[in-house]
């Protein structure tokens, strides 16, 4: 019965993330989970506690991660692999299951309350870092579409903003059972203050954008909505190069691999002889360079070309782990693995505009940023193809990480879809304009930006000092375990 339960508050938890937004089932989902787990008889076996995790998890990620399926369905040929889906949940429920063991060491209610905020956002830094990482899970993903959680995860970072939403969650239990935490209260006092100077950051940290200097592009961009198989590669070049003749804007942006051929040097000035004088076109496109193939990012302008190569690429989709003895999965995978790319993740035009290029799901991965200020970076441009993730939540969700990323390093962010969720996003998470979902659609706006610090530094400095007041608690407990046997 206790399993079921788990699995439920599992999909439940999931109602709260993008694209349902059911932020008040957080203060039932945890006070409940909570008095769950502290009626659970601790003798139990750490096997059990494994599989209350396990089954939280499950529950958890069969709805978050609904969406899996669709990339078997695009082909015929692999449409036989789609139960294959169900491994990737099955496999990270893993790590709910041993974060959850902890709770087998904590007998009193009070710590059960103080430490499972710490246990959720663990089991997000494992899933986001181990082996390869899959950070496409972050609590912080709750607090996405509210003006409350742009503050929290703008000066926090997705970590610490988590670990805050979901000890708000569990307030109404502090407040029940406040007589029990006065009783510790030199321990709360000395751990959490630091938190409070966090207050004082938007003071400190200020950027004051009337003494830097404006800068302003026009963008045009094109959500073409290219089907992925069967396409008219002749009609699909068409459509782009009349769409940059026509267009007066400075940026003309397309999305990821929407060139319809492999780009090579011998076939750029395809391209070129469309492009005005002052124009620049970003396009994605597979590029062969050596006898080896890219995901590439291409910044064209008039006799230049820049291009910066996918560096994380899909495990199974862009190359295939472990090929020579998995070649029964070539049928997914394919039989030519793309390369990592090696260039520095920055492009800058020739009036000196800094681009931060991303393709796809690189976006999700915040460890990409950790130079964004050093580069100086003016703008973030993304380009990626979501027509893989089916038409429910896998796009929304894709989308919604991408708004975080505005907030996590403080700068505009233009996203580029094939079809769709193409939007143009300022640095305080505001939409200014997007468009919808399998739509063909064209935006136009004229953007302007200055320069603005990143504080993603001072995330993780955040991030570091929850881990050690994660161990002290855990310490604490055990010497407050030892006093009263």
């Amino acid at each position: 019965m206790i399993l079921f339960k788990l699995f439920i508050l599992g999909t439940l938890t999931a109602l709260m993330f993008p694209p349902f937004f059911m932020l008040p089932l957080g203060f039932i989902i945890f006070p409940y989970f909570v008095k769950l787990i502290f009626k659970i008889d601790s003798n139990k076996s750490i096997l059990t506690y494994f599989s209350y995790g396990y089954f939280y998890g499950l529950g958890f990620f069969l709805i978050f991660l609904s969406w899996i399926q669709n990339p078997f369905l695009v082909f015929k040929a692999t449409q036989p692999f789609a139960i294959l889906a169900i491994l990737l949940p099955i496999f990270l429920s893993i790590f709910f299951g041993l974060s959850f063991i902890i709770y087998k060491f904590l007998k009193d209610l009070i710590f059960i309350i103080l430490l499972t905020a710490f246990i959720f956002v663990f089991t997000e830094f494992l899933i986001s870092n181990f082996l390869y990482g899959f950070p496409w899970f972050t609590y912080s993903l709750i607090l996405s579409n509210n003006f409350f959680g742009f503050y929290l995860i703008k000066y926090f970072g997705t970590i610490t903003s988590g670990f805050l939403i979901l000890s708000i969650f569990l307030f109404p239990l502090i407040l029940t059972n406040l007589k029990q935490f006065i009783k510790i209260k030199k321990l709360i006092l000395f751990s959490y203050t630091p938190f409070l100077l966090i207050l004082f950051l938007p003071l400190i940290y200020s950027y004051d954008s009337n003494n830097k200097l404006n800068k302003r592009i026009t963008l045009d961009i094109h959500q073409i909505y290219s089907p992925i198989n069967g396409i008219n590669k002749n009609a699909v070049k068409q459509n782009i190069f009349k769409s940059i003749e026509s267009s007066d804007s400075n940026f003309i942006i397309f999305a990821e691999n929407n060139y319809p051929e492999i780009i090579s040097e011998n076939n750029y000035f395809n391209i070129f002889e469309k492009i005005k004088k002052n124009k620049k076109v970003i396009i994605g496109a597979t590029r062969e360079e050596d006898d080896k193939i890219y995901n590439s990012f291409l910044f064209l302008e008039e006799d230049k070309v820049q291009h910066f190569d996918k560096k994380i690429l899909v495990p199974f989709g862009e190359f295939l782990p472990f090929r020579n003895y998995l070649k029964f999965m070539e049928k997914i995978s394919g039989t030519i693995d793309f390369e990592i790319g090696s260039k520095d993740r920055v492009i800058i035009s020739e009036e000196g505009i800094k681009i931060f290029p991303i393709i796809c799901y690189e976006i999700i991965f915040d460890k990409i940023f950790k130079d964004i200020n050093k580069y100086e970076v003016d703008i973030i441009i993304n380009i990626t193809n979501d027509s893989w993730f089916g038409n429910k939540i896998g796009p929304y969700q894709h989308f919604y990480l991408t708004r975080l990323k505005s907030l996590i390093t403080n700068k505009p962010i233009v996203r580029v879809s094939n079809n769709g969720i193409s939007a143009i996003i300022d640095q305080k998470g505001k939409i200014i304009k997007s468009s919808k979902l399998n739509h063909v659609s064209n935006l136009k706006h004229k953007l302007t930006f200055n320069k603005s610090f990143s504080y993603y530094l001072i995330h993780n400095l955040f991030s570091i000092y929850l881990f050690i007041l994660f161990i002290i608690l855990l310490v604490f407990k055990k010497i407050h375990f030892n006093e009263k046997k």
